[in-house]
Parts: structure tokens; sequence; C-alpha cells
């Protein structure tokens, strides 16, 4: 847990592991969930989502930069006493276990129905998990660095929205505001699922190198991904229209079958194969902040272990829903819980904090 260059986490480092965290699957869908509410409105609500997780990035920054040394697990029990620290982090393991469980499940209903129709969704739990066991096992920097290639990867890959823009019509967004602003509030909590990502800093916070310029960071980054979501949004409402896209399952995907390039005619594919990646790094990034999690518990003695024994519990969260309705309420739930650590048990943990004097920074100072 040094914080020297050469073992800590750069900024850009961070910032790729908050987006990674961050945009997965839940882009897929985003269009068509609070289009349902907020009609052709719905990037607003977007962009207001955005804001509200600004909130909550600053809550898990407050209590984070109390104990600039110690992890969840750690500053949990300092903070609630050993049992009820043990249970907040045993709850956030199993939140991140299910986020993974249920990623891994989108992608593979994606890709067998779009790809491969024919090959059984256990083989892709299993590929996935083998590449996601081998990077938690890396460690943190190791990670950050991956994530590194992997969010400029993505960034050439969102090239690819240009491709239908042909067809977009501005016509297809107006008039704005025209479902009124309750609806627009009314859609904001169907968004929670996608910004889900940026709690690990309750995890990465004493990796990162340059811990005085972390909310800066993780705000701006937020602003990119909100800025990507509205703009995704926008996108699929301006080419397919509002009331095509709530008939999609997928409006992302049918997006962006509209058009080809020279040399590829079915973009679609192009972008879920490049998609892939984005989507392992999403559970790589939680799965790494579970397992460590558990075995700072054990004192960090057998992370490698972790790595290992936990797998099963994803695989399991991946494969409980029974059809696609299930898996859609499902990640509801995950994202219900999410939030729920976010403000509710670190809201909890910074008021007791608060009044019992705990400050790890002063004892830094004497």
């Amino acid at each position: 847990m040094t914080t020297g260059k050469k073992y800590g986490l750069s900024d850009f480092q961070w910032i790729a592991i908050v987006i990674s965290g961050t945009i997965g699957t839940g882009i897929m869908t985003l269009p068509r969930a609070v289009g349902e509410i907020a009609g052709r409105d719905g990037w607003l609500s977007l962009i207001i989502a955005g804001i509200v997780v600004w909130v909550f990035a600053i809550f898990i920054w407050l209590l984070c930069r109390k104990f600039p040394t110690k992890t969840l697990p750690e500053f949990s029990i300092l903070i609630l006493g050993r049992p009820l620290g043990i249970l907040v982090s045993v709850l956030y393991a199993l939140y991140a276990f299910s986020l993974c469980g249920i990623i891994m499940r989108i992608l593979a209903e994606l890709v067998r129905t779009w790809v491969f129709i024919w090959t059984p969704v256990p083989v892709f739990f299993v590929a996935i998990l083998i590449a996601v066991g081998y990077i938690s096992r890396m460690g943190a920097v190791s990670l950050g660095r991956l994530m590194e290639l992997i969010i400029l990867f993505t960034a050439v890959v969102l090239l690819l929205y240009l491709v239908p823009m042909s067809e977009f019509d501005f016509l297809n967004l107006k008039p704005v505001g025209s479902e009124g602003i309750l609806k627009i509030l009314q859609a904001v909590p169907e968004s929670a699922f996608a910004y889900l990502g940026f709690e690990v800093m309750l995890v990465f916070f004493p990796f990162i190198i340059n811990r005085n310029k972390v909310l800066r960071l993780t705000l701006i980054t937020l602003t990119m991904v909100t800025g990507l979501y509205a703009v995704n949004t926008i996108l699929v409402y301006g080419v397919l229209g509002i009331e095509r896209t709530l008939n999609l399952v997928w409006p992302l995907i049918n997006y962006m079958r509209i058009g080809s390039l020279p040399f590829v005619q079915r973009v679609d594919n192009l972008l879920l194969f490049a998609w892939t990646a984005q989507i392992i790094a999403m559970v790589a990034v939680h799965y790494y902040a579970a397992t460590f999690t558990l075995a700072t518990l054990t004192r960090r003695q057998y992370h490698d272990i972790w790595s290992v024994l936990c797998l099963p519990l994803v695989y399991i969260a991946a494969v409980l829903p029974q059809d696609l309705i299930a898996v859609f309420a499902f990640s509801d739930l995950v994202g219900a819980a999410g939030f729920a650590i976010c403000l509710g048990i670190t809201a909890l943990m910074l008021v007791v904090a608060l009044i019992r004097g705990l400050d790890e920074r002063k004892e830094i100072k004497k």
C-alpha cells in the first residue's frame, strides 16, 4: 500500500479504472430504459442523474480522505466495530459479485442474440471468468495499467458512433421538455445501474498516488461518462426515433446496424466484439475490489486464493436469472443495492466517524 510512484496508481490510471468500472452493458439499453418514462427527453434525465452521482461520489470521498491509508474493510471495522465492519465488507463483496454476474449475463445474452446463436451460455461465463480471475491476481497497479490500454482502445471504438450519423434527424428530439419535468425526474433512478462503478474508490483510494486530486479526477470522469450516456441516447433517438427505440431490447446495437464501412458491412458486430473488452474490464475492476476486500479481512495474505474461490459466486449470480426479463429485474435490484451502499452505508459511517472524532489524518500529523 505504499504511495511510491512505482507502486501507486497515476492520475490517468485512476480515471481509467473509474471509466472501466462504470461503462459496460448498461449503455446498450439506456435509451430504452429512460425513454419508457421520460420519452424523447430521456437524455435530460441522464444529465440530471450524472449530477446526482456527483453527490454520491463526494460522500465517498469525504469518508475515504479521513482514512487515506485504509480500505473499506479496515476503516469500516474501525468506525463500526469488528462485527458490523465485517458485515459491511461482506455485503459490499456480495454486491460486487452480483454486479459482475449480471454484467456477464447481459453480455452473454447480447453475444448469443447477435453473433453466437447456438453457443451455450456457460461457455461465455467460463471464458470470461478465466480471464477475470487471472487479471485479479495481478494486483491493483497492474490492473490500472491494463485499464489504461482498454480505455484507449474504447476511445477509438467510439468513433463507430459516427457511422449512422447520416440518418440523424433533429426532429426526433423535438420538442425538448415536452414530457414535463416530473417525467424527466422519474426517469433518473432508471439510469442508476449504468452509473455504478465509482464506488470502487472505497477500495482503491489508498493505492492512488495523488490523493489530493482524487475528487477532481473522479468528478471529471463522471462528467465524461454522463456526456457519453447523453450523447449515446441523443444519437439513438435522433436516428431511430423514440417510438422505435421503445420497441427494441438492445437499441444501441440496432443503431449500429444502420450504415456500413467500406471494409465492414456489420458495424454492430464490430462494436460488439470491441465492446467485449470494455465489459470484461468492468467485471475485472469490481471482482478485484470484492476479492481484495475479503482478502483484507484475512490480513491480505490470501488474495490469490480469494481470486479463485470467489469465481463460482460470480457464476451463480450470472446463471440465477431464468430469462431476460429476470435479468433486467435483477439488474435493477443490484443497482438499488449499489446506491444503498454508496449513499446509505457511506453516509452512516461518515456520520459515526464525525461523532467519534475518527480521522487518521490527525494521527499522521502527530
